[in-house]
């Protein structure tokens, strides 16, 4: 019995690669869905300086994040969803129709 060496590296590199590229999808995701809102101007054009620290039960629902980050969250959790549909086609082999 003889192990390929080369080819077992190659897989456990294909797999760490393809395990950090969805977990840095996943949790960029996740980043950009905490994005703040924008702060507010006061009547002369400045913004409210940041003050005391918030209590969490005096936390502002009513603010919206920008549109930005919620369409790139929503790419990189679609592309992450993408990458392990590919990983399951790529270990079944009933789903390989050629």
């Amino acid at each position: 019995m003889n192990i390929e060496w080369m080819s077992f590296l190659v897989v456990f590199g294909a797999a760490l690669g393809s395990a950090v590229f969805v977990v840095a999808l996943y949790s960029l995701g996740i980043r950009f869905l905490a994005t703040p809102a924008p702060p507010a101007p006061r009547p002369d054009g400045s913004f409210e300086p940041n003050g005391p620290s918030r209590d969490d039960e005096d936390d502002d629902v009513d603010q919206v994040r920008p549109r930005w980050a919620t369409v790139s969250a929503n790419i990189c959790f679609g592309l992450s969803v993408l990458a392990v549909l590919v990983g399951i086609f790529l270990i079944i082999p009933g789903l390989h129709f050629w």
